[in-house]
């Protein structure tokens, strides 16, 4: 007889920490479960998160079902609770067969900040080229982008810089339904409820924008791009009798673009000095650092040792329901 007790107090001993250790493993895999889960789609929420139950626990030998199936909450949370059941090993001989143990969790994706307003300084723009870099977003359910901001590089004294070519640079901003021109400095409110946001740059290669046309005089050791309305006739020189001659200039270059939302595209854009990687799009978060500044620089297409238009770009941030945190598990 005290054999017999010594034996089921021994057993029970043992199986309790195997219910412990189920208790561990059961929670875990509910964790595991609602944060795959919450990821999915609506509908599939619940299939995914039984998988993954199933799934955690296929090595176990702990069998579970869902008491509270996983269940979405106002605020977009989600919450499961399963019951999980377990064989006894030395406990059966007390006619006890089945250890169980209840797990719950319940997880959030948290919505991001993202930039709310936005402030782009430039720092410095060459080349031979026109180029014009613009800020779009887009609505949630808008059928087209909104433009927010121009940034448009005309150059002017092409033999500067030994050569390298400077020039002006202008801006236009959203207004009223319009683009109005404005200091390149002021500040750009993109609101906290778009889903989408990127820059382009449109480059022509003729040093001149949409509708004209380009051609470049010198004088002494200064060179000039000049740009004129395509099909406009300039008087260019005079021929041997002293009468004016002309040359019609039309525009013949196409634009070239280059976007951060176009994988193929979104490397001519270096941001803090690094370039974009190839074949993919930045997210917001690498495009528009939150709450900090940092540095643009954009290449036109002339090669890549030497960037063309530069920017620093200071943000400020604000929650938008439309991106979201890694999902975690609610403390």
């Amino acid at each position: 007889m005290t054999g017999v007790v010594a034996t089921m107090l021994a057993g029970a001993s043992i199986d309790y920490g195997r219910s412990i250790s189920m208790k561990q493993k059961l929670q875990a895999a509910v964790d595991a479960a609602l944060l795959a889960a919450i990821q999915a789609p609506a509908a599939e929420r619940g299939a995914v998160a039984t998988h993954i139950l199933n799934a955690s626990l296929s090595a176990t030998g702990i069998s579970a079902s869902w008491t509270q199936p996983p269940t979405t909450n106002a605020d977009g949370s989600l919450t499961g609770t399963a019951q999980g059941r377990l064989s006894t090993v030395f406990m059966q001989i007390a006619r006890i067969d089945t250890m169980t143990a209840s797990a719950s969790t319940t997880v959030d994706m948290p919505s991001a900040q993202t930039a709310s307003n936005v402030t782009f300084v430039l720092t410095g723009g060459y080349g031979w080229w026109w180029k014009r870099v613009d800020l779009y977003v887009h609505a949630v359910g808008a059928t087209s982008d909104t433009l927010l901001a121009s940034y448009v590089y005309q150059p002017v004294t092409l033999s500067a810089q030994n050569g390298r070519g400077t020039g002006t640079t202008t801006a236009n901003f959203a207004f009223g339904g319009g683009m109005v021109a404005g200091p390149v400095d002021s500040p750009v409110s993109m609101g906290s409820s778009y889903d989408n946001a990127y820059l382009k740059m449109t480059v022509y290669s003729d040093g001149c924008g949409p509708g004209m046309a380009g051609y470049a005089t010198t004088s002494g050791s200064v060179t000039t791009q000049n740009c004129v309305a395509s099909g406009t006739s300039v008087q260019t020189g005079v021929n041997r009798y002293g009468q004016p001659t002309y040359t019609t200039y039309t525009k013949t270059a196409s634009p070239v673009a280059y976007g951060t939302n176009d994988a193929s595209t979104a490397r001519y854009l270096f941001v803090n000095g690094v370039q974009l990687p190839a074949n993919s799009t930045p997210s917001i978060f690498t495009l528009l650092p939150c709450n900090q500044t940092s540095t643009h620089a954009w290449e036109d297409g002339g090669g890549w040792a030497q960037q063309d238009i530069f920017f620093n770009v200071a943000t400020t941030c604000s929650t938008n329901a439309n991106y979201t945190l890694a999902a975690r598990l609610r403390n």
